[in-house]
């Protein structure tokens, strides 16, 4: 308690441009944890979601089952890019897919699925990764912010220094408590920031091959149909 109380006294004690650094540190890191928290909310869904998509997908044959089983997963963007692809080319899903004379042959209609699942899968891939840039900017932002906190606090303390004439602890303490203080801040908000947003780019990664996997299966599987049409 009375070591609490002692760092509680540091801060308030803090000249104002370290209280502004500390302020704006503070904003990063109410925003960081916000997201990290909602994402990794988002992050579960979604990956419990696509793992259930898929295995249904693997497994079923019929295009038009795996389209109405598809909307029991919203948060799915594995299933999102299934649907909306199906939604847009229903013709080229279906066994008759090219009629007799017509001027559209089943490649195009393949081409056209490859290029709506390509816009698709940008989309989601796009949603998934929304907010990371914030845990970028407060990875690579917060560490400068805490050493010029650092660099500030050296400059006041020497200056006190020159004022007073003296270099004992009680001249030079609040400087250096500034600088420490930043720092700390600093690193304990960029810390976070820089491990949430690695480990969520990885799952977007992987969230990427899903659905590369899933427009191969889909491209493949329409060839053949075509081949035996």
């Amino acid at each position: 308690m009375p070591t609490e109380t002692n760092v509680l006294n540091l801060i308030l004690d803090l000249g104002i441009v370290a209280k502004i650094v500390i302020f704006i540190l503070l904003v990063f890191s109410t925003a960081t944890w916000a997201t990290i928290a909602e994402r990794w909310r988002y992050f579960r869904r979604a990956q419990d979601q696509s793992r259930r998509f898929l295995n249904l997908f693997r497994t079923q044959n019929d295009f038009e089952k795996v389209h109405e089983s598809a909307s029991q997963w919203p948060d799915s963007p594995v299933a999102n890019v299934f649907r909306t692809v199906y939604e847009k080319h229903r013709d080229a899903f279906s066994d008759q897919s090219v009629s007799t004379g017509s001027r559209v042959t089943h490649q195009d209609l393949v081409e056209s699925v490859y290029r709506e699942l390509d816009q698709a899968s940008h989309v989601e891939l796009a949603k998934f990764e929304q907010r990371l840039p914030l845990l970028a900017t407060a990875g690579s932002v917060c560490p400068f912010l805490g050493l010029f906190g650092t660099v500030w606090g050296v400059m006041t303390a020497f200056l006190d220094i020159s004022t007073r004439g003296s270099t004992s602890i009680v001249v030079v303490a609040p400087g250096i408590a500034e600088a420490l203080i930043t720092t700390i801040a600093g690193l304990a908000v960029a810390i976070p920031a820089v491990v949430s947003y690695n480990y969520f780019v990885q799952r977007s990664r992987r969230l990427g091959l899903d659905l590369e996997d899933l427009s191969t299966t889909v491209l493949n599987i329409l060839q053949l149909r075509g081949r035996s049409s």
